[in-house]
């Protein structure tokens, strides 16, 4: 577009004159050829700011072609100028000339400095457009910021103390004087022009003069660029000071040399420094107890060592090549692997520490720590590494007191649980079989309550010196915990190991001295198998360990060996302590009641209620497996107070069908007698169920009675006072004190069980039972005779004049319905029990082993008990077991095997069937493998 063409584009009238900058355009189309001829750029815009004219030089300077410059001015500003430049345009638009310098962008991105003036365009008072004029000033403003830039740099330069620099001329001989060499010499500018070259001369000290002549001579003939040295020069202070000289030509001057010096005063000082440190750093290498090295990793080199490295070593190797060789030769052969991993860490470049012992030719051994540090060159390689050695001898001596210590039980002085499992470990190593022995002397916890700690430590060094005495030669005493321990006892007493173990039972008959007593142990033991039970230390002793706790729960001195059906039974006696905290509230607990008859009429005279729990995964729970667990917390107060007001409700219910009711009487635990309330419990529930006092009857044990507390006998009076009988159940099994009968209000004796057994052979049984009834007599006291099974044993009773039987001869335990159809015919009859036909004992079975995979979706990884699988069908396997197993919500691992047969399955049990459990199939092809399974093998009757 011409340039009166954009003027036409933006005028308002054709008749105004227009003005740029105030002066008239009169005849904007002659004005063409001189806007091009012109050597700055010239633009014009309209009021809004885009271009609509430009001449050549516009393009030229930016870069861009003649269609892209119609644009706003906006597009051609960096970012970050475009509000300035916005600002000056919109000043002109105003009526304003202004002028400033502001970066365009060229077309290839870099930016270009303008100089600028912008000029309103009027037309009838109005301004109408901006005229524009731009210069590149780029390179004028880039030499001004470089001569800036040199200037600051050598003001700088003058005012660093420590570098004096300054010109010599070579054909006038002449110094140009910078500011930095007269603050040195301490000469102001006038001094600088009186100054003669001898004078300056006789500065450099004598020493130097020769030498620094000597070489500006060579430097000024061209024999040399350049030069350094070292000269002395006299100081405006009168002092000689070290200065570095470096002289060369100066640059675009052949004629002249620049000089620069160096202050190497500091560098002086520092190199004196550096001495006096080195001097003491190698008195501290020497004094310190260690070892400090430079080591080539690769050569094997020793580039520095102190004095430490030969007390350590005691020698130096030849050349001071530290090779493997050399080292292996006197390194342990323990520590052969571990210094291997060692070198092949630090070949890696990573800092690592060792310890490990050197062995010298009189038999010493040393043990030290050594902490490498590699030290990399500039590409990357290692030069060398820095060692650091301590002789650790005397700490790795301390550090084995302290463990054996640590190892050592502080009262028996016996090895303890972490010796034992390191010992079985070694042991385990020789590859022999050997057993391990845990014994208990239960009796520590009561020691301690009874007469105090110092008692129970007396205890524990009696029970340790008694197992010391009685363990022979080769065998490994351990001390567990509390007066527990553990006998490792080796192959050699293979055959003997139960006598061996028969041998310590035996120590229960030895008393035990804790003054000013004498007392004696109940002895139990558990007894695995290595490595039939396990081949892991601490495995092997937890085995043992459930063995002793299985002979714990016996009332006697006992062994027990470990079998892997006693993990189930501990998995399961956990199971139903957390279940049994909800067995009432859930309804499985139940009755079931035993009739107490007239021995010679078989009236029934009483009933004995006997609880039951029907455990939904484990079937029926045995009260010898569920009783001993309530009383071990406060169920048992719960669980006693429920049974007395079940038995309560049936009486009641049983009422009111019209039966007698007789006396029933319920178990009390010994614990429950100490829990304050039991009384008023009593009384509540005769009162809830209006029931007379005497038609309830408490069962207790000797154990209730000999703890001799005054809560019981409180409670056992205030009861009979209201009419309760109470019942001393085993009477004959334990101490039976004829004190109890004096002591408390004893209404019924019943005569243990034991005594049936024997008593139709055993005049002994039958001398002692017709003493209980002669002095139940005398004291006016029932008798009944519990455990009654065969009419030879009701016969004698009867001989005897016992009045009352109870037993299986005239009725097993049975449900509250059916007891009540006793009650109306009120008289039993003795059936003696007989033995199962051949028919009910299964004719078939093969050997396997079972074991728990998953109970309630936890895993478990428990070890086989044995099984006898008897038949198979598509859907389920039948099987026996001694061990007890959940009825459900778990998976089972089965493996059967005849000869070389070996056949594997799992199953869910979902119950039983005539004692035999019954296992569902998980995998149908795994029931098609076990029925082909079964009918491989030949029939045995």
């Amino acid at each position: 577009m011409a340039f009166h063409e954009a003027m036409n584009r933006i005028r308002q009238s054709d008749t105004a004159p227009l003005y740029i900058g105030g002066l008239e355009v009169s005849r904007p189309e002659t004005a063409e050829a001189f806007f091009q001829q012109q050597t700055d750029a010239i633009f014009l815009f309209d009021a809004s700011g885009t271009i609509i004219y430009f001449n050549e030089q516009l393009q030229d300077m930016l870069g861009y072609s003649a269609e892209t410059l119609y644009e706003h001015f906006a597009v051609f500003n960096p970012p970050d100028q475009v509000e300035a430049v916005t600002s000056f345009f919109n000043r002109a638009l105003h009526g304003e000339t202004v002028h400033y310098t502001a970066q365009g962008l060229h077309a290839d991105q870099h930016r270009v400095t303008l100089k600028i003036t912008n000029m309103p365009v009027e037309q009838d008072e109005q301004v109408i457009g901006v005229y524009g004029i731009a210069r590149d000033i780029t390179r004028e403003k880039q030499l001004e910021e470089d001569v800036s830039s040199i200037r600051s740099q050598l003001e700088l330069t003058e005012q660093i103390p420590e570098l004096v620099i300054f010109h010599f001329d070579i054909h006038t001989q002449t110094i140009e004087f910078s500011p930095a060499l007269l603050h040195f010499l301490g000469l102001s500018e006038t001094d600088a022009t009186t100054l003669d070259q001898a004078q300056l001369f006789s500065r450099i000290h004598p020493r130097d003069f020769d030498p620094l002549r000597f070489e500006m001579e060579r430097l000024i003939a061209g024999e040399k660029e350049r030069f350094e040295m070292e000269v002395s020069l006299l100081t405006a202070d009168d002092t000689y000071q070290l200065l570095r000289l470096k002289a060369f030509h100066r640059p675009h001057h052949p004629d002249h040399l620049s000089v620069v010096l160096y202050d190497l005063s500091e560098v002086d000082e520092a190199r004196r420094q550096l001495v006096t440190e080195r001097a003491q750093a190698r008195e501290i290498y020497e004094a310190v107890n260690a070892a400090i090295s430079q080591i080539d990793l690769f050569s094997g080199r020793i580039l520095f060592h102190s004095q430490g490295f030969l007390h350590i070593f005691e020698e130096l190797p030849e050349n001071l090549i530290l090779s493997r060789e050399w080292l292996f030769k006197r390194l342990d052969a323990r520590d052969h692997a571990a210094m291997k991993q060692f070198i092949g860490r630090l070949v890696d470049g990573q800092a690592d520490t060792i310890q490990y012992r050197l062995h010298f030719p009189d038999g010493r051994v040393k043990w030290i720590e050594d902490q490498q540090i590699p030290v990399f060159q500039l590409d990357g390689t290692i030069a060398y590494t820095n060692s650091i050695m301590h002789d650790i001898t005397l700490q790795k001596a301390y550090e084995e007191r302290l463990r054996q210590l640590a190892l050592r039980d502080a009262v028996t002085h016996l090895p303890n649980r972490q010796a034992l499992i390191e010992t079985i470990d070694v042991w385990q190593q020789k590859d022999h079989p050997f057993f391990v022995l845990t014994v208990s002397f239960n009796r520590i916890a009561e020691i301690n309550n009874a007469f105090g700690h110092g008692s129970g430590d007396q205890w524990l060094k009696g029970t340790a010196a008694l197992l010391q005495q009685t363990k022979s030669d080769g065998m490994f005493l351990g001390h567990l915990g509390g007066d527990e321990y553990a006998l490792l006892v080796p192959t050699s007493y293979k055959q003997d190991v139960t006598a061996c173990a028969e041998a310590l039972l035996d120590l229960s008959e030895t008393p035990i001295s804790i003054e000013p007593y004498a007392l004696f142990a109940r002895i139990s033991v558990g007894v695995s198998r290595y490595p039939e039970d396990s081949t892991d230390a601490v495995e092997l002793l937890k085995h043992s360990y459930t063995a002793l706790r299985r002979s714990r729960r016996e009332n006697h001195s006992t062994i027990h060996h470990y079998a892997s059906n006693l993990d189930i039974d501990y998995y399961r006696r956990y199971r139903l302590e957390q279940d049994l905290h909800y067995a009432i509230e859930r309804n499985q607990l139940f009755l079931e009641y035993q009739p107490k008859v007239d021995s010679w009429t078989g009236k029934i005279v009483g009933l004995e209620a006997l609880i039951r729990w029907q455990h939904p995964e484990w079937g029926r729970i045995p009260p010898n497996d569920f009783i001993p667990l309530a009383e071990e917390s406060a169920l048992h107060i719960a669980i006693g107070d429920w049974v007395v007001e079940t038995a309560c409700r049936s009486m009641q219910d049983w009422k009111a069908t019209g039966a007698d009711l007789v006396p029933i009487s319920v178990n009390v635990s010994p614990k429950r007698f100490l829990i304050p309330g039991f009384e008023h419990h009593i009384e509540r529930m005769l009162s809830t169920y209006d029931l007379a006092p005497e038609l309830l009857e408490l069962e207790i044990t000797e154990a209730a009675l000999i703890m001799d507390d005054p809560m019981t006998s409180r409670t056992l009076e205030y009861v009979s006072r209201i009419g309760v009988r109470i019942a001393l159940d085993d009477f004959g099994k334990g101490y039976s004190s004829m004190v109890y009968l004096q002591r408390y209000p004893i209404d019924v004796i019943k005569i243990d069980r034991q005594f049936a057994t024997h008593i139709t052979d055993d005049a002994k049984a039958q001398a002692i039972v017709k003493s209980i009834l002669y002095m139940a007599g005398e004291f006016n006291l029932t008798v009944v005779a519990e455990g009654i099974e065969t009419l030879r044993q009701l016969d004698t009773f009867r001989t005897l004049n016992c009045p009352s039987i109870q037993g299986y001869l005239f009725s097993h335990p049975v449900p509250a319905d059916v007891m009540v159809s006793f009650l109306l015919r009120e008289i039993l009859y003795p059936i003696e029990s007989c033995s199962l036909s051949s028919d009910t004992i299964p004719r078939f079975s093969v050997s396997g082993k079972v074991r728990m995979l998953t109970h309630h979706a936890q895993s478990f990884e428990l070890p086989f008990s044995d099984i006898k699988a008897h038949q198979t069908s598509t859907r389920a396997l039948y099987f026996s077991s001694k061990t007890l197993l959940p009825l459900s919500d778990a998976t089972f691992e089965i493996r059967l095997s005849e000869g070389v047969q070996l056949v594997s399955c799992t199953v869910t049990i979902t119950g039983q069937q005539d004692h035999q459990y019954i296992g569902e199939y998980t995998n149908p092809a795994e029931a098609e493998q076990i029925m082909r399974f079964f009918q491989s093998l030949r029939y045995r009757p």
